[in-house]
Formats: C-alpha cells, structure tokens, sequence
C-alpha cells in the first residue's frame, strides 16, 4: 500500500476534460502520462520520475500527472494507442511529446525544460512565444475513409513542408529560437514533434544525398540525439519552397561569419540548421513519411460544443423542421432539454442585453412558453452555427441571408428573432454550464447483469461520455436494498425486488457529466425492457435487461435523489 500511495502522490490523476483544463493552469513543468482505460499508465517510469522529482524538488517547478485518453474530448486522437505517450505541458500549452518509454529521451526533455523554467522565473531569460502542438489522429475510421473518397478534393491554398531540426541545435535549447525565425519569415508551425530517428529514416528522408562522401558521418551524427520535426505552412503554394529555402540558406550565411572552424561545402549542404526538402513533390512525400496521418483539410478545424435555443414562439410551431435543418447540416445534439424559464433565469442568462431597447421584449418571449435547449457538436460548431443563423436582426437576415434560419423561421408581429447561438467559444462553455451544469448522478449495476454483461455496460457507459468518479463492485444487504428501494415499500414486487438485488454483487457507480442525471436515465431507456426495446433499442435495458425486476441497471430520479443515493450507499459500503 505504501508504494501505492506514493505513486499517487508523484503524479496528479487527471479524470475528464474539467481537471484537465484545471491541468493547463498549473506552472512550470507538467509531464502528463497518457494511458488507455485497459492498459492503465506507465508503471516502467515512475521509479524515473520520482528520481527526478527528488532532483528538481527545491523550487516546485516540475509536476506529474496521468490522464486516461477515454475521458478527455481533448485527447480523442490518442485514444486506442499501445505505446506510451508523453505530453509535456508549460505556460498552459502541450509544446512537446514524447512516444514510448524512451527514459533517455525523457530525462533529457525534462531537465531542459526545468532548466528553461527556471532561467524564466529568475529572470535570466524572456519567455518565448511557444506553439502549441497538433494532435493529430492516429488512424482513420472507415465512414472518413470513404468520406474521403467519395469527396472531390478542394483546392487548397496552403503548402505544407516539412522541417529538421537537427540535433545539435535540439541539445543546446534553440529550437525555439528557430521556430521564431520561422514565424518572422512568414511561416506557419502546424505540428511539432521530437523524435528519435532509425537509421533507416535519415537514409530515407536524405536518399538524395546518399552519394556524398560524408553521408555516413552524417547518418550518425542525426542518431546522436533527438531531432525536432516540423510541419511548416505557407499560404499560397508558388513561393513556400523557395522562399524556406532562402531562409536556411540565411541561416547558413549567418553561421559562416561566427568564429566556428568552417566546413566543406559538401557538408554545409546536409548540416543547414534546418532541413527542409528541395520540391514540393519532395515535401510531400516527406509529410507522408513523417506524419502519414496529418489531415490537411482539417488541421485548422476544432471538435466543438455550442449552444442553440429555439425560443418558445417558433417551438411550438416549427419545431420538427428546425431539427432537421440542425442535422442535414452536420449537428450532433450532444444533449438536450425543454425548460420554461423563469424571469429570474432569463435576466441572469440575458443580463449583458438588460441595458439594451429590446430586452423587455426578450424577456417576455423567452418567459412565455418552453424553449428547447441544444448542445450541438461538429467541427467548428461555434462559428458553423452562427453562419447558420444568419444576421440578429430579422430584416437584415431576410434581405442579407434570405436562406438562413432566421430569415425563414420567424413569426408574424414579433421583431425578436427566434434562434439563440453562441458567439464564441468561451461564450459556449458558460452557456453550456448554464444550462448543462456539471452533475453527479448514481448508477447501479444489478447483480445479474453485473455477472453477464458487466464490461458491455462499462463501455456503454464511457461511450456516453461520463466519467466515473467513484465504483465500487460489493453486494447488497437486504436492509440497504430495503432502505434503497423504500419507496416501492408495500407493493407487491418489493420482497421480489430486494431479493433480486441481493442475488450477488452489484456495480455502483458516480458517475459525473453535464446533465448526467437526465442523461443516464436516457442511456438506461424504459423500466420496462420490452418497452425499451420497441422505443429504445440501443438503450441498456434493451440490449440486456431480463425483466422488469432484473431490468439490468438502476439511477436516481433527479439531482435530489442522485445526493441521498450516493451517500447513503457509498457511506454504507465504506468508500
């Protein structure tokens, strides 16, 4: 136990997207082991870090953490991958990632990085503006496979190349002076990663330049450490190559005037601080090469959550029509809910508007029936939606943006438009807590279901989107199955329904998500299976329920219920 305990104090556990945005706020050095729910995390580098935990100890600038790619929207790309993967997070961004348990390679990264943060706060050094790395997804699926080949390509007007930087200048800490000189030629970063590269790589990448005398000298000096590699971008194709070229080239001539002994001109042509490829048809292959799966139509396009409200006037009356419009165009609704507010509601969610000519007005729509609330997912869902929406104002959308959905969803002698979205991103996330608060609800596993079907159910569960925060497998007394169930006290089934659930061993869980109450009721689907499987066959019940007693899973009613369940249960089983 106490190695147990040790290990969780070396490294934070990070659970869902909220603790890992809270992750980002932390200073100085974090080194974040990724890991999959099956697998678990690193256990080969804990003895590692925990050394050079000790080492760097004095000023607190180094942290360690564990996030489980299942439960993070921001680590999706990382999802089902069997080797380790290493972020390393500084000043809020992930600027570094390390593949495998290389502990070289990390031990190398995180002591320059210390360094660098110490340097920072003493003053020795300004900080540098640092790009944030892409993640870029490991494999397709089959539906953007086909997507893919069914889609006529579109012209693009940015050329992607790809840049080394070598190792001497990764090992004495100038790769983000390099990536300055970069940014200030009018370049673009759009993936960085440090690696290690085979043998048969650097034969690869420089078979060009395999017949000159020193080609083997040089294959190995690039095995003598860590390269950086770079996805460099420039807008409009014509000039992007020649123009890098110019800068290397620069970056040459500057490195001739030093005092540095002079080399051949054979070897300045592989040794440029930065390689880059001599054709497009060279950076392209180079890019397949080194990030084959880089999607270049979509690295400037981010999974996202808005916010949609249909006000109560339009509901009412177009309500289907305006769901189908959300979907042909791309919309997921992530979740959902109709809800009368009340004034106080609407004035608080509304309050920027309070000083506004309209808000009497908006006011009296938005209290005057139910509006649907929608959490809407695709990619840039923030900007997709608005563009959707058209103009605020209904006449300017009709003349404007006659197809927008303002423009066509209006009713007759009401001036207030009838569709709400978010304007940005932050705008979202506080839109979206308003109304989707970060709830806990309580869920059990019956102890049938929990024998047969207990990892089809889990996965339900973390395919839905919640993140479970406590769980526990133990069996029921009869009293905690009396006192669980009390309501249903003097109904013919109760005797029936304790003995079924203290038949063996339930799951119980806490499990945490916007909404989550409503939520897992929805995932659950009717008490009744047979009912579930007509209305609801993808629901739990319907997949695997046996009856309406042994109906598989069980959770709370609402928010008031999920609190007195939780801790009444998990009190009782000693959590």
């Amino acid at each position: 136990m106490a190695g147990m305990k040790k290990e969780i104090q070396l490294q934070t556990t990070i659970c869902n997207q909220d603790e890992w945005n809270e992750m980002l706020k932390t200073k100085g050095v974090v080194v974040i082991d990724v890991y999959q729910a099956w697998c678990g995390p690193c256990k080969a580098v804990v003895n590692l870090f925990s050394k050079l935990k000790n080492e760097f100890s004095e000023d607190d600038v180094l942290n360690f953490a564990v996030a489980e790619a299942d439960n993070i929207e921001t680590l999706q790309p990382f999802r089902n991958i069997c080797e380790p993967i290493f972020l390393f997070c500084v000043d809020g961004k992930i600027i570094a990632i390390v593949r495998g348990a290389n502990a070289p390679l990390l031990t190398k990264k995180i002591t320059e990085l210390v360094q660098e943060e110490r340097e920072i706060l003493a003053g020795e050094r300004e900080r540098l503006r640092l790009d944030e790395i892409v993640f870029v997804e490991e494999k397709l699926s089959e539906e953007s496979i086909e997507a893919t080949e069914e889609t006529e390509p579109e012209e693009e007007d940015i050329t992607y190349s790809v840049g080394i930087i070598k190792p001497d200048d990764v090992s004495e800490g100038r790769v983000e002076e390099i990536k300055e000189k970069i940014r200030a030629a009018g370049f673009g970063i759009a993936a960085s990663e440090e690696k290690m590269l085979t043998e048969e790589q650097i034969r690869e990448f420089y078979s060009k330049k395999s017949e000159q005398p020193d080609f083997d000298d040089f294959v190995q000096f690039m095995m003598s450490g860590p390269c950086h590699i770079l996805i460099i971008t420039k807008k409009k194709d014509a000039d992007a190559i020649p123009l890098w070229k110019e800068l290397s080239e620069t970056d040459e001539t500057e490195a001739e005037e030093t005092d540095e002994p002079q080399e051949t001109e054979e070897n300045e042509s592989i040794s440029n601080i930065c390689d880059v490829p001599d054709s497009l048809e060279d950076a392209s292959r180079q890019l397949g090469f080194f990030f084959p799966n880089f999607d270049r139509k979509h690295t400037e396009q981010k999974f996202e959550k808005t916010l949609a409200l249909i006000r109560p006037c339009v509901l009412r009356e177009r309500r289907d029509s305006i769901l189908q419009s959300i979907k042909d165009d791309g919309f997921e609704v992530a979740m959902q809910k109709e809800i009368t507010l009340t004034e106080e509601q609407a004035r608080e969610f509304y309050k920027e508007h309070e000083n506004e000519d309209y808000f009497p007005a908006l006011l009296e729509q938005m209290t005057s029936g139910p509006t649907l609330v929608l959490a809407l997912t695709r990619q840039n869902a923030v900007s997709h939606w608005r563009d959707l929406l058209g103009p605020k104002i209904i006449e300017e959308a009709k003349k404007t943006n006659p197809n927008s959905l303002r423009a066509k969803y209006t009713v007759d002698n009401i001036d207030i438009n009838q569709l709400h979205g978010s304007s940005s991103v932050d705008d979202a996330q506080k839109e979206l807590e308003f109304f989707f608060p970060q709830e806990q609800t309580f869920a059990l596993i019956k102890p049938d279901a929990a024998k047969n079907h207990k990892d089809e159910i889990m996965q339900k569960v973390k395919d839905a989107g919640f993140t479970i925060s406590k769980i526990k497998e133990a069996p029921l007394t009869r009293e905690m199955a009396a006192e669980f169930y009390k309501d249903h006290k003097g109904k013919p089934f109760f005797d029936d329904l304790v003995s079924c659930m203290t038949d063996g061993p339930s799951v119980v869980m806490v499990l945490t998500k916007e909404n989550a109450v409503e939520e897992w009721r929805k995932l659950m689907g009717p008490t009744d299976p047979e009912e579930a499987k007509e209305n609801c066959p993808e629901s739990i019940r319907a997949q695997f329920a046996q009856n309406i007693l042994s109906n598989a899973v069980h959770g709370s009613s609402n928010r008031e219920h999920a609190l007195e369940s939780i801790e009444y249960v998990f009190g009782e089983l000693g959590i």
